[in-house]
């Protein structure tokens, strides 16, 4: 009996056809793209075809600049990229069982939950000392991606878009209060009383229009009768504001959690001026249909114990 389309194709599909893909995805020629595989470009171009010939229609074409892919290729590319980094976590987790260890866990998780991910690394740590915790991310688009690609085992962040719910589950673990903040000694920190139209001539550091706090920001500009000051430095690095803030006059608003220690140290300053809106929550991200198992199980349920502890102080 034949074999179902899907398992014909999974059956004959081979692993060096995949990683044409990713190369030809990275260099836009198959003659770069069968350099890097270490084939002929011949064998690359036959490999390409028997590719094509298996999902039935066109993954590239060919134009005076290169290669294009089309847009059902695209989805091939994809799926080629989540499989290969699959096979490099896998061989990376070999390899540590190999060499005395019991594995690594990637996390994606966004900065405004680092209170609640660096309690749960450390019991994770303490718990087993030998396993390799990699800790990647900073926005929500970047967290998104990275699940998508699966190059990470678990995800702290929240969706950002209306659709993401069809794709992944979400499980709340907390929100992200925001707040606007100086160096210390900044003329601003002796002012007791302040409203953000007295913020209208200072430098202020923003990050960029696709993110979220900048859009909440730009919500309290339009709700206070102002327009967006002048004076801007945009930065999307949030470790990059931090320090320009340390080493000027400018102001900016930033998740109170991610510089919750720089506060506590005086090295920030939080201004008296309070933010009403608030970030949307951020919780545990899935793919729909995906249970978390293993180690990113466990850092999960850790995730939630210390959830439920902050909710109940």
């Amino acid at each position: 009996m034949a074999p179902p389309q899907a398992s014909a194709f999974a059956y004959q599909l081979r692993f060096k056809q995949l990683q044409l893909m990713i190369a030809l995805g990275d260099q836009g020629s198959l003659s770069k793209a069968a350099a890097v595989l270490n084939v002929t470009q011949p064998t690359a171009t036959k490999m390409l075809a028997e590719l094509e010939a298996l999902a039935r229609f066109k993954i590239y074409e060919r134009k005076p600049r290169g290669m294009q892919i089309t847009e059902l290729g695209g989805e091939v590319l994809m799926f080629a990229s989540r499989v290969l980094s699959e096979f490099d976590r896998m061989q990376a987790a070999l390899d540590a069982r190999r060499n005395g260890g019991i594995g690594e866990l990637v996390v994606g998780a966004i900065i405004g939950a680092p209170d609640m991910i660096a309690r749960a690394v450390t019991e994770m740590k303490q718990a087993q000392p030998l396993l390799t915790i990699k800790l990647r991310g900073e926005s929500s688009d970047h967290v998104i991606e990275m699940l998508e690609s699966r190059t990470v085992d678990i995800a702290v962040g929240r969706f950002n878009n209306l659709g993401q719910h069809n794709l992944y589950n979400y499980e709340p673990l907390g929100d992200e209060g925001l707040c606007i903040v100086a160096r210390a000694g900044h003329v601003l920190a002796k002012r007791r009383k302040l409203k953000l139209t007295d913020l209208a001539s200072e430098r202020w550091i923003l990050q960029s229009l696709a993110t979220p706090v900048r859009q909440i920001l730009e919500y309290e500009f339009g709700k206070a009768g102002m327009a967006t000051p002048a004076d801007v430095i945009e930065v999307n690095s949030i470790l990059a504001v931090i320090q320009l803030l340390e080493r000027s006059d400018a102001i900016a608003m930033l998740s109170e959690p991610a510089i919750r220690d720089y506060l506590a140290t005086g090295l920030l300053y939080r201004l008296r001026l309070p933010i009403q809106s608030r970030m949307s929550g951020f919780g545990i991200l899935t793919r729909r249909g995906e249970a978390l198992t293993g180690t990113a199980a466990e850092f999960a349920e850790r995730l939630r114990a210390i959830a439920r502890s902050a909710r109940r102080a």
